[in-house]
């Protein structure tokens, strides 16, 4: 049976496809850097810096800017990615201007732009559909003052301290804990000589949203004698660890096309044996490992679906063991209205989905039939398409084409028309990929009947979900101006190994 996956969970979150409207934007000039990006050991693209002085009715500000160009093959297919985003400041630093773009290939374009007013910064994304004024404050460092704050403080080995970004992809004023570190010795290319580099580890605090905490990734820069940065290393949630080095613009734009990186491959994480029936099974004992995380248990949730003991280091193990009735309570607890309510992916209003809804329900009374009904109605009725871009429901509705993002968002969708209590979760699903098992990062659907949450994967179309699935996460997807209910993944990739203990 074939599995829908998202190959990159987060790829169209954090990228976009098409140039950058403002990466040569009015203004001189005084800034650029660029450097090259290496996945692997590859050379998958470049990112360009810039820093252009404007000149303004409140005297000189600055427009720092950086666009980020990649280049990957995905089953075969080329792929070109960009991003780009920026801070506007004054001369003294203060930062008064946000901006990003972002969406993915053939899609629209997800486009981010604030100012600071009255002391918020106020924020607009796609012309206002969603519009926050986020409390702000003077400590909040932009990408210019960033980019030269370590040699105006020439700080020491083993110093340590705050700052505070503001990071588009959350929406949000991130707090970072910045580490010090003494120098050690790499070699910035392949053969180069190995020379003397300050070490700099910003580890960003978790952040609280609603329903859900989110760690953004850490970086770590390295740092020449001036103080200057010469490579960085991030993390590109769905892709892996990017490392930036500064060159000149040519060694930076030159790519090899046949080393070109295959990021379909990167979400699956190989397996210790296969299961026998996975999606009919009904308990499986997973032994987890989350290297690097103080609290790995915590990555995945607690509830119906699954359990968790013998918690040692960075190990645990996890039972899975979804419903695959509702059983009748008479002290059920209802489930929130949120979880009922129209919102903007989950628009169940949208006179669409309630009309497909109508037809998938086929007059059916009892709200289990009805919800296997609706799954099954998508299962069937949808096509898969995995360069669709992620988009509300009511999208989905008319185009019914997509990964398993989408057949999530509709099943949810269409129940929560129909009455029925509904939730997207995220986590992993038993794969074969070339008859090696392993696990890849997948979303489906919960219902709520009779104060019991079921699990519902319209990519399978069988009536409930299996031991085969991993739950990171949940959310209603209410009151969300972004795709934060994904991010949770962004904990364990690249970093999560597993083992099957038990069937």
């Amino acid at each position: 049976m074939r599995v829908i996956l998202k190959s990159t969970f987060f790829l169209g979150m954090i990228l976009a496809a098409g140039a950058p409207a403002s990466a040569d934007s009015a203004g001189e000039r005084v800034e650029e850097y660029w450097e090259s990006a290496q996945m692997d050991g590859a050379q998958v693209g470049f990112v360009r810096g810039t820093v252009r002085r404007l000149d303004g009715v409140d005297g000189k500000r600055f427009r720092a800017s950086e666009e980020m160009d990649l280049t990957f093959k995905r089953n075969r297919a080329v792929l070109r990615l960009r991003r780009e985003r920026g801070t506007e400041e004054t001369s003294e630093g203060k930062v008064v201007g946000v901006f990003m773009k972002q969406g993915q290939e053939g899609g629209k374009q997800l486009i981010l732009s604030g100012a600071l007013e009255e002391g918020r910064m106020h924020v607009r994304i796609d012309d206002g559909r969603i519009d926050r004024r986020l409390p702000w404050s003077d400590e909040v460092v932009g990408m210019y003052g960033l980019e030269h704050l370590f040699a105006k403080r020439k700080p020491k080995a083993n110093d340590r301290w705050t700052l505070k970004r503001y990071d588009p992809t959350y929406n949000a004023v991130t707090t970072v804990n910045v580490a010090m570190k003494e120098r050690e010795k790499i070699a910035l290319t392949p053969g180069a000589p190995r020379i003397e580099l300050w070490r700099v580890e910003m580890t960003p605090q978790p952040l609280e949203a609603p329903g859900i905490t989110v760690r953004p990734p850490a970086e770590t820069w390295w740092l020449n004698e001036n103080f200057d940065p010469v490579r960085r290393q991030i993390e590109l949630e769905g892709l892996g660890t990017l490392v930036l080095t500064r060159t000149t613009r040519q060694s930076a734009t030159t790519l090899s096309p046949a080393r070109s990186l295959d990021i379909g491959l990167k979400s699956l994480l190989p397996l210790n044996r296969a299961l026998t029936r996975p999606y009919a099974t009904r308990s499986v004992d997973y032994r987890i490992t989350l290297r690097g995380d103080a609290d790995p248990s915590s990555a995945l949730t607690r509830d119906a679906h699954q359990t968790i003991d013998e918690i040692r280091g960075e190990s645990f193990t996890l039972h899975v063991h979804p419903p695959r009735e509702p059983e009748r309570r008479v002290d059920a607890p209802a489930p929130s209205k949120e979880y009922l309510a129209s919102c903007r992916f989950i628009d169940s209003e949208d006179e669409r989905v309630k009309e497909l809804a109508r037809r998938a329900a086929g007059g059916e009374m009892d709200a289990w039939a009805k919800a296997k009904r609706i799954e099954r109605w998508v299962k069937q009725n949808m096509r898969v398409d995995q360069t669709v871009e992620m988009g509300p429901a009511s999208e989905v509705a008319r185009r019914l084409r997509g990964d398993c993002r989408q057949y999530a968002l509709l099943t949810s969708a269409l129940c929560r028309a129909e009455g029925i209590p509904s939730r997207t979760a995220i986590g992993l699903i038993y794969v074969e990929k070339g008859r090696r098992p392993t696990m890849g990062f997948h979303m489906w659907t919960e219902v709520c009947i009779e104060g019991q949450w079921l699990g519902l994967d319209a990519t399978l179309g069988l009536g409930g979900v299996s031991a085969a699935h991993i739950k990171i996460s949940d959310h209603s997807w209410h009151d969300t101006p972004s795709l934060t209910p994904l991010l949770p993944v962004s904990r364990v990739l690249g970093k999560m190994k597993i083992d099957i203990v038990n069937e």
